[in-house]
């Protein structure tokens, strides 16, 4: 039988208590720094909460500043190209610039509905109006009904549709608000498109995420006139539902990200 020194047994444990001690005090440093992330992470979550509260007023205080002189504009607008001597250009400058105002007056109707639509929890459906879509939102399904009323408008222009779907994608949110997106993104794409071109959507999706993506394929009109509202209205609704939407206007591509959700038969 072989015996250690008392040297040697005594530097073993000495360099065992030594390592043990180097761990806990790297636990408890990384510890401290895991403490010290949450706290961090909780007053960054403090301040996001305290931006969209001032986000929703400063949307909701701009509605109320502008609606007046907006309407002063339409109302001059609308006066002025009433006289029968008026050429037709100035009348449909006149015509395109009441319109123009009509556009932002719904997108600041539409942003304030938004502002009170980030405040709900999606997930639960009493917070709803009676009446009201279930959250639970079925996307294939209500892909499919928008691009069925869409495909008269594409027929007509020639502009043919590629489609791939996956079936049961659910997303939790409202309905009317996601078809209005929808709407506005493929109301975009429609001022660009031209005859012969096509426009190719996927939508593929899962428990944890949903993915579409739009994209037209072809030649664009360059003198195609275009409204920053509709995508950026776009991109808010997606936004409301805990998204995003990427693709900027005019460009005839577009990709939406949301959160998915499992069905009750799932559960």
């Amino acid at each position: 039988m072989i015996t250690l020194p008392v040297y040697v047994v005594f530097l073993i444990f000495l360099g065992i208590f030594m390592i043990m001690e180097m761990y806990r005090r790297n636990k408890i440093a990384f510890e401290k720094k895991i403490s010290e992330l949450k706290n961090k992470l909780r007053l960054y979550k403090e301040e996001l909460d305290e931006l969209e509260k001032l986000k929703s007023e400063m949307l909701s205080r701009i509605g109320v500043s502008l609606r007046k002189p907006l309407e002063s504009v339409r109302e001059t607008a609308i006066e002025l190209s009433r006289p029968l001597d008026r050429s037709p250009l100035v009348k449909e400058q006149l015509a395109r610039l009441t319109a123009e105002i009509e556009e932002i007056e719904n997108f600041l109707n539409v942003m304030k509905e938004l502002a009170a639509l980030e405040n709900m929890d999606l997930t639960d459906e009493s917070q709803f109006p009676e009446g009201a879509e279930s959250s639970l939102v079925s996307l294939d399904e209500l892909l499919f009904e928008t691009l069925n009323e869409w495909n008269e408008t594409f027929a007509t222009r020639g502009v043919s549709l590629a489609i791939s779907m996956d079936e049961n994608v659910f997303v939790s949110g409202s309905r009317y608000y996601l078809r209005h997106a929808l709407d506005n993104i493929l109301s975009e794409i429609s001022r660009i498109m031209s005859a012969g071109s096509l426009i190719h959507i996927v939508l593929t999706g899962s428990e944890e995420s949903v993915r579409l993506t739009i994209v037209h394929k072809g030649e664009t009109q360059s003198n195609a006139e275009h409204s920053a509202f509709e995508v950026e209205l776009a991109r808010q609704i997606i936004s409301a539902h805990r998204g995003w939407l990427t693709g900027e206007t005019g460009t005839g591509q577009y990709a939406i990200e949301l959160p998915g959700m499992k069905t009750s038969k799932e559960q």
